[in-house]
């Protein structure tokens, strides 16, 4: 229902376990890693556990795409069955054929069998069981002794069970500690934390085709909140909460809507945060109480003495532009009347710009780029017909210094009485002690510390993507992009590209992008994301224009 209004190609918050819209968090990564290993090692149990909606069934597909044509794969997802119901179900799935009346034993021997043949054909035979903590403890039992069937150099059965935390202590069982024994591989997979959040949203986001973020910061952290990190909640809040965007027609999710959609889906409030947040107030309201108290007794017995304050200075009031907030301090609009560049001003008292449009058009206009004139598009949007794209997250000052862009930030919120608004300005230099912003058409100074000092802000960058990029590059990726990620390092190594198309992203590809990612001060992830590619571009991109010319990471 929403998609045409947000212009997405896709629903990016089914549920489904969808490969596609993994979000390869650094715990997703590792639940991979010990998955893969475990496959390629020479038998026995892998065991992946963790909280229900963490993504396990979602890694374990994942892992599916990555198992090569020379194995056979028997899925069981509902294992809620007796010993001999589950034994029929796996030759089910390996297509083995038994009798209508067979025992426990000729299924164990048919699939004795079946797996000696596969061993001999040079196959190999994995069982994945979804669920596991539902298993009893006499059909583990039947499991271990599958596993006893083996070569001089491996078992012929590898199993893999996946599980929420009661099957740790399922296997912790004393008269199941022969079974815990021969699990060569395990991990936990834990929820999100609230970077993890912001950035598995927003990739959800951009692999359904939007370009521009659809939350705001405030509602991404009270979805973080409610969710816990738990990815299955976030998608039921995020799909329910850009509905409701849609139905009130408001170009963002805020953290009103968040509040409703987790009441409609989940049937709670943010009520979590609501009791410390009272507590917290009364406890400020006491303090309070005990100072203007203070304040009258000191009164009643003291005379204080008449002091005449100096006349302050008179400072021209001057008109803010229609889409500016009512400034708190006094900032021009004419260029002659600017405040010189080296006044600085306080950060928490610039206004600033309610949205990050205006924002960006200046930093657009940093890139030396025009939209058309007649364009009604987001900005966002249409500077991807201008071979830029924006890249969205809470980023601290060192996050900032590295990318080295111009860029949109949110200083914080105004109070406008029953509502508050954000204050996006451009942040068009960074030097060594201060930061020039822009200010509507005024150029303002602030200590780099005190920018420093505000912590994560919402921020918004534009970098120079290749042609037809969609999504952060993986391995088995290929197309345009992947052309132009291999032609850029060529350059960066020989200093010339190589002219060559029809590449792979293959393992060799992701080796050399994890080593440009070490020392490039990146997460070594192996994903080509705006992180990558804004470092990448550093190093060989000319018209770039930098928040410090002088550094280039």
């Amino acid at each position: 229902m929403y998609k045409h209004y947000f212009g997405l190609q896709d629903s990016p918050f089914s549920i489904a376990p969808n490969p596609q819209y993994l979000y390869m968090s650094t715990r997703h990564r590792e639940a991979l890693a010990h998955l893969l290993y475990g496959v390629k090692s020479d038998g026995g149990f892998i065991l992946l556990t963790g909280e229900v909606g963490t993504g396990k069934t979602t890694v374990c597909r994942c892992l599916l795409a990555q198992i090569p044509s020379d194995v056979d794969i028997a899925m069981v997802l509902n294992p809620k069955q007796t010993a001999l119901e589950l034994l029929a179900t796996i030759c089910d799935e390996f297509n083995i054929n038994y009798g209508t009346e067979a025992s426990i034993k000729t299924l164990v021997d048919k699939l004795n069998l079946f797996l000696l043949d596969s061993h001999q054909a040079g196959r190999k035979a994995i069982l994945i069981i979804d669920e596991a903590q539902n298993l009893a403890v006499d059909v583990l039992e039947q499991l271990r002794l599958l596993t006893n069937l083996e070569t001089n150099q491996r078992k012929l059965l590898q199993i893999i069970l996946l599980g929420q935390p009661e099957l740790l202590s399922l296997l912790g069982q004393q008269e199941l500690r022969q079974l815990s024994q021969r699990v060569t591989a395990r991990f936990h997979l834990d929820a999100l934390n609230s970077r993890e959040v912001a950035e598995y949203i927003q990739h959800r986001i951009t692999v359904a085709g939007g370009n521009q973020p659809l939350f705001t910061t405030a509602s991404v952290r009270r979805i973080y909140r409610i969710s816990g990190g738990i990815p299955r909640l976030i998608n039921l809040i995020c799909d329910r909460a850009l509905l409701g965007a849609y139905v009130e027609n408001q170009p963002r999710v805020n953290p009103a809507i968040v509040t409703k959609a987790a009441q409609e889906v989940l049937g709670q409030s943010d009520s979590r945060t609501s009791k410390p947040r009272i507590k917290k107030s009364m406890a400020l309201l006491g303090a309070l109480l005990l100072i203007l108290g203070g304040m009258v007794f000191i009164s009643e017995q003291y005379t204080p003495i008449p002091i005449t304050a100096p006349t302050p200075p008179q400072v021209p009031q001057l008109s803010p532009s229609a889409d500016i907030l009512p400034p708190q301090v006094t900032v021009s609009d004419t260029p002659s009347q600017r405040l010189p560049a080296f006044i600085r001003q306080s950060l928490d008292s610039l206004s600033g710009h309610s949205s990050s449009e205006p924002a960006l058009l200046n930093v657009l206009s940093i890139w030396t780029a025009e939209l058309p004139a007649d364009t009604t598009q987001a900005i966002c949007q249409s500077a991807l017909d201008l071979g830029l794209s924006c890249f969205q997250a809470e980023l601290e000052l060192a996050e900032i210094a590295h990318m080295n862009r111009p860029l949109a930030v949110n200083l914080g919120t105004v109070d406008l009485g029953d509502a508050n608004s954000p204050r996006w300005v451009t942040l068009k230099q960074l030097d060594a002690d201060d930061a020039l912003l822009q200010v509507g058409d005024a150029e303002v100074r602030v200590a780099r510390s005190d920018l420093a000092a505000a912590g994560r802000l919402d921020s918004i960058v534009l970098w120079r993507s290749p042609p037809n990029y969609q999504q952060p590059l993986k391995l088995g990726d290929s197309g345009t992009s992947v052309d132009a990620l291999l032609n850029t390092l060529s350059f960066i190594d020989t200093g010339k590209p190589t002219g060559e198309v029809g590449f792979l992203f293959d393992l060799n590809l992701e080796r050399r992008i994890k080593n440009f990612q070490r020392t490039s001060g990146i997460d070594p992830d192996g994903l080509v994301g705006a992180r990558t590619w804004i470092q990448l571009n550093s190093i060989v991109g000319n018209d770039i224009p930098f928040l410090n010319a002088g550094v280039r990471h």
